[in-house]
């Protein structure tokens, strides 16, 4: 994972967050539904910057460029609530869109598809991070961590989404670090900046750096979550912005699973 091309060209922002799945445990299908785009907010309304290649947006003819005014009839809202509705939609649903291209507004329907699979798979053991601590005094290295449930979070300081994330992150690894969470946060960048943005936003979790490590996770969007079971495996890997309930249901769900 190279800075500026994972950075730019891969829907980081709030962009693939409106192109969400999760996969059920056993397999069978997904529960969000995937766009494909980068958006920004403006007064006018959504942004999109970048459109995924043979994405739903690019089938259905969607803009770089193109400003979302209408979701099904309705504003669009803030990119976080824009993106729940595109991920409640689910995958295979028709879903309308409203731009402004050139000063006029066009109709674009996209049907919605299912995120791009991921490098790591649910149920497997996750690959090495090999990651260098920046900030907290917790192991990095996922094999001392067995026994504990781990989110593993894809970051970076010019991703508005990961920002978001990052207090309910730190929520959780203080109400549930003693009963066995750990909450890493990895970006490929400097460990000046990432000392940085952990200092500007208060984290009290463990923030690490890995040159390496989104390449491996094959990650193409951030904030990109793993979650792993105090077995070490794989149990669910979401793209984009994750709610704070949402995250706590998760990590409240693995924390009562036995210890192996």
């Amino acid at each position: 994972m190279n800075g500026p091309s994972l950075t730019r060209r891969a829907l980081l922002s709030l962009s693939l967050l409106a192109a969400t799945a999760h996969a059920d445990p056993q397999g069978g299908g997904t529960a969000g539904g995937y766009l494909g785009v980068e958006l920004s907010q403006t007064p006018e309304g959504l942004l999109v910057g970048e459109v995924m290649p043979d994405s739903p947006a690019s089938h259905a003819g969607l803009r770089a460029g193109d400003v979302i005014v209408q979701a099904r009839g309705m504003a669009p809202g803030s990119v976080a609530a824009f993106t729940g509705s595109v991920r409640a939609a689910g995958t295979g649903a028709r879903y309308g869109l409203t731009v402004l291209r050139a000063r006029r507004r066009v109709r674009v329907d996209v049907t919605l598809g299912e995120a791009p699979s991921r490098g790591v798979q649910r149920g497997a053991v996750p690959p090495p991070l090999m990651a260098t601590r920046v900030m907290g005094d917790g192991p990095v290295e996922l094999t001392a961590l067995r026994g504990r449930v781990v989110l593993v979070d894809f970051w970076a300081s010019w991703c508005g989404p990961c920002r978001m994330m990052m207090p309910a992150l730190n929520r959780l690894s203080q109400r549930y670090g003693a009963q066995g969470l750990t909450v890493l946060g990895v970006t490929d960048e400097s460990a000046s900046i990432a000392r940085s943005v952990g200092m500007q936003m208060n984290i009290r979790y463990t923030l690490a750096t890995s040159p390496t490590g989104g390449s491996r996770y094959n990650v193409s969007s951030l904030p990109t979550l793993v979650a792993i079971d105090r077995a070490g495996r794989v149990r669910e890997v979401s793209v984009g912005y994750e709610g704070p309930a949402r995250l706590e249901a998760l990590v409240t769900r693995l924390l009562a699973e036995r210890a192996p």
